[in-house]
């Protein structure tokens, strides 16, 4: 046998080192942890900022649709309707009032446009709003029954205007009543004074890993038909 056929050929064969595969493993670990986090992050971001987006979409709206049926209340053209302010729940939770502002029943399509007639029968002349805290919902109610009226409670047609409701900042009412001077009402029996009412509203929207976004909202509205 010749002795070139006898040498084995002993040059390295092509692959990695399984110490070389253990660190690129390691290093694709340390990248796809980056990412993963990196995502989480934006997504809980993205997540956040649509739930702010929706609290204060929601509050405003409820603002808005709230403040354009409180510049009518005591509506009174005629001057024999007696309307205004009819209550003030405690803790400002409750506001009641109302408007001579139609000439048509309840149940019917009511007045795009004021029609008075002297009286408050008719289609939404009488409102209430009630902040439910159980329920976290502010409520809109028409015809209330005056079994309610005084209570921490309303009754007649209801409808939830905004849901998830939350207490507002260092106890701050949904109402704040205040006086052609400023000074603040939280009497009922005093109503005849209010001139003006402070509306805060805060409102909750979960953003995702259980977390909430609230945010807060507040507009003074004087009430222009009344003290006249």
């Amino acid at each position: 046998m010749s002795s070139r056929n006898a040498v084995k050929d002993h040059r390295p064969e092509c692959g990695y080192s399984l110490a070389e595969l253990l660190v690129a493993l390691g290093l694709a670990g340390v990248v796809l942890a980056v990412l993963v986090g990196f995502f989480t992050h934006f997504h809980r971001a993205a997540a956040m900022q649509q739930a702010s987006a929706s609290a204060q979409q929601s509050a405003r709206a409820a603002l808005d649709y709230m403040l354009q049926e409180l510049r009518m209340a005591g509506f009174d053209p005629l001057r024999r309707a007696g309307a205004g302010i009819e209550e003030i729940g405690a803790g400002g939770r409750k506001l009641r009032f109302s408007a001579d502002r139609c000439d048509q029943p309840p149940g019917s399509a009511g007045c795009p446009q004021p029609q008075p007639d002297g009286d408050l029968d008719d289609a939404g002349e009488r409102i209430s709003y009630y902040y439910d805290t159980g329920q976290q919902a502010l409520r809109r109610c028409l015809y209330e029954d005056p079994g309610t009226f005084g209570a921490d409670a309303v009754s007649g047609s209801c409808q939830r205007l905004l849901d998830r409701v939350v207490a507002n900042p260092e106890a701050i009412p949904l109402f704040s009543f205040f006086d052609e001077e400023g000074a603040q009402i939280t009497d009922d029996s005093e109503r005849d004074r209010i001139r003006s009412v402070v509306v805060t509203l805060t409102v909750a929207e979960p953003g995702g890993a259980g977390r909430t976004v609230s945010r807060t909202y507040a507009t003074r509205l004087r009430l222009r038909n009344i003290g006249l």
